[in-house]
């Protein structure tokens, strides 16, 4: 009688690296910067707000004039 292995024959498993896993933490989470962890291993941060009206490019604005008074 011949012995079967036990053993999985499938231990092709991928490591993911560091970026890896945190790419797929902010994607999962819709976390856009992973500032931390809870004690359970939950990511937090910032949020993704894909119409964030910070990543609009600050101007000058020309109506303000150095010389105009204070309101204060």
């Amino acid at each position: 009688m011949s012995k079967k292995s036990t053993k999985n024959q499938d231990n092709n498993t991928d490591v993911w690296t560091d970026e890896q896993y945190e790419e797929y933490l902010k994607n999962s989470y819709g976390i856009d910067f992973i500032v931390g962890y809870t004690e359970n291993g939950v990511p937090y941060g910032t949020m993704i707000d894909e119409n964030n009206e910070m990543d609009e490019p600050i101007t000058k604005d020309s109506s303000l004039d150095s010389n105009d008074e204070l309101p204060f």
